[in-house]
């Protein structure tokens, strides 16, 4: 994962604004834009510190991620190359039909032309690849969450600061819920909010490697749950299970495509 300074200036030297497109639509739960941007969505570099009018300290320094979003059929290659190997073919809109997106990790100018790195929702975990410029388009989020799985909490940043801190069931052992570095891909509500899942769904860029079988390669989401008195408990098959209104909390507090970070 590039640092801050690193990802400023890949992003800095593109200086690219885009539209973001029609509203998301489907029976998702939308929060398209980070932040409360305007339909109009710049690659924001990480805001830098800058000295205040009276000389004193500078202003804080915090986490910016851009976000894409697919336009058209997106083609993801293992190198900023039209020749390079594919990696995978995406379409505008994932199977539960919510619009595909990505998390961007860099820029990179190739021949004139841009190229994006960014992490997407596909096996092995934490895939990344590259997208030529003019398929996506972008927003921004300054929310994180990080799920600590030896505490059996879930933390929720946004521009920095700790919003809040929420219990949560994790995989069991044997199917241990996945570390690593991933990214909210979609919000979607369960047709039946009094079941498995609750009211809502989180689903992240994870996969429980140890399912291959099971429908979609095993996806792993953050979702809520009909069994209240689990939560806090080594007990799923590798998603994180919150409280119903925990869930709905953290939904507020953090668009589509914000980073997911899970460690031990």
């Amino acid at each position: 994962m590039m640092n801050i300074r690193t990802r400023e200036i890949v992003i800095l030297a593109v200086g690219l604004a885009l539209v973001l497109g029609a509203a998301l639509v489907g029976y998702a739960v939308v929060r398209s834009r980070a932040d409360g941007a305007s339909g109009r969505q710049v690659l924001a570099p990480v805001a830098m510190p800058t000295p205040s009018a009276s000389g004193g300290s500078p202003a804080p320094q915090y986490e910016r991620w851009t976000v894409g979003i697919a336009r058209r059929p997106i083609t993801v290659r293992r190198r900023p190359s039209d020749s390079a190997p594919v990696i995978v073919r995406l379409g505008t809109r994932t199977s539960a039909d919510y619009p595909t997106l990505m998390l961007v990790d860099s820029i990179r100018q190739v021949d004139g032309v841009s190229w994006y790195k960014v992490w997407v929702a596909v096996q092995p975990n934490e895939t990344r690849g590259w997208v030529r410029d003019g398929a996506l388009a972008f927003y921004t989020t300054s929310s994180k969450i990080v799920i600590d799985l030896s505490r059996r909490k879930l933390m929720v940043y946004r521009r920095g600061e700790l919003q809040g801190t929420f219990p949560v069931a994790v995989g069991r052992p044997g199917l241990e819920t996945p570390t690593g570095f991933y990214f909210v891909n979609q919000k979607l509500k369960p047709p039946y909010p009094g079941g498995a899942y609750g009211v809502l769904a989180l689903g992240i860029s994870a996969f429980q490697p140890k399912l291959p079988e099971w429908p979609g390669g095993g996806p792993v989401a953050i979702h809520g749950t009909n069994q209240d008195y689990l939560i806090g408990k080594a007990i799923s098959h590798g998603c994180v299970r919150m409280h119903d209104k925990d869930i709905l909390k953290v939904t507020q507090l953090v668009p589509a495509g914000s980073p997911v970070v899970i460690q031990q």
